[in-house]
């Protein structure tokens, strides 16, 4: 085993043996206690029929989509250091999500990805994994402002001539963002010491051409992340329109995303976020609840399961 490698023995040796088996333990009694999931269904009015089951086929059929480009394109990332194949790929990102099951603020997730890795070292790893979040993060962040001028406007805190203001301030700054982010080589030209200078030159394997493919597959990701979504509000008859669906989806996704947050209290966070945005336009909170938490199942939990397997058997080849 390599030298660098001891440390991650121990931490798999301790998800093995404890963190994990109690943090599943952990959501499933907040889930059926805490949050009271299963009373939440048999307080709705949920019929069971062609469009329920079309609807959570559609949502299931996504979250494979979803997770399947992720894999493409953390697989576009290394193998510009090191030659992986799709299925690889996928095991690095479900472990990925499976260590973000006992990490704050996914921390978890490059861990998970760069254990799989075999030449390329883990600091550069973890770097080539910031990569592909920033831009997933760089979506969330326009969508998510977009939204929030949209809030403002609605609930008249803000004119319609301060939202036009806003709108072209914020695609400025997208704009901004992206060309940043396409040229990302240039941190590998930064003067700074070389220990940390060495690590940086990782940004330079890359062209224009390719992380504008890395943005795209992430829009692409994005997009499947709201349809899931609004299957699910349309599952559980969730009385708003489809602009104020959308719309409070897009904020719960932002606010999720940059609110500090702990896998064991983020099912709670997620349920709390959702409603805040619903609420300005349902007094609902049954079917509000059971969507996030349905969500948070479909997208998180039953791939986490999986990586969990990948992360074992892992474990067990060392």
């Amino acid at each position: 085993m390599k030298a660098e490698q001891p440390y991650i023995k121990k931490i798999i040796l301790l998800v093995k043996f404890a963190l994990l088996p109690i943090t599943f333990g952990f959501i499933a009694y907040k889930l059926l206690y805490s949050y009271d999931i299963d009373t939440l269904i048999k307080g709705i009015k949920f019929v069971w029929g062609p469009k329920s089951y079309l609807l959570i086929a559609t949502t299931t059929v996504l979250m494979f989509l979803n997770w399947t480009l992720e894999s493409i394109k953390w697989k576009m990332l290394v193998q510009r250091s090191e030659p992986i194949t799709f299925m690889e790929a996928l095991k690095g990102v479900l472990s990925g999500v499976a260590f973000n099951m006992i990490t704050p603020n996914q921390l978890g997730d490059f861990l998970g990805r760069v254990i799989h890795l075999k030449k390329l070292d883990k600091i550069r790893g973890t770097l080539v994994t910031v990569i592909g979040h920033t831009a997933q993060v760089i979506m969330t962040a326009a969508f998510g402002l977009t939204v929030l001028i949209w809030f403002l406007l609605q609930k008249e805190i803000i004119t319609n001539h301060s939202a036009d203001s806003l709108y072209i301030v914020l695609f400025i700054l997208t704009v901004i963002s992206l060309i940043a982010y396409v040229n990302i080589g240039y941190l590998s030209r930064l003067t700074i010491n070389f220990k940390v200078k060495k690590y940086l030159d990782i940004f330079n394997l890359y062209t224009r051409v390719e992380l504008m493919e890395v943005l795209l597959i992430s829009l692409v990701r994005y997009v499947i992340f709201v349809a899931q979504y609004y299957c699910l509000l349309l599952l559980f008859d969730v009385d708003v329109t489809m602009t104020q669906g959308i719309a409070c989806i897009i904020g719960t996704l932002c606010a999720q995303s940059f609110v500090p947050s702990f896998i064991l209290i983020e099912i709670g966070m997620r349920g709390a976020s959702a409603l805040w945005f619903f609420s300005m336009f349902t007094a609902e909170i049954t079917p509000v609840l059971l969507t996030a938490y349905s969500l948070w199942i479909i997208n998180l939990m039953l791939p986490g399961l999986l990586g969990l397997v990948y992360i074992l058997r892992w474990r067990q080849a060392k």
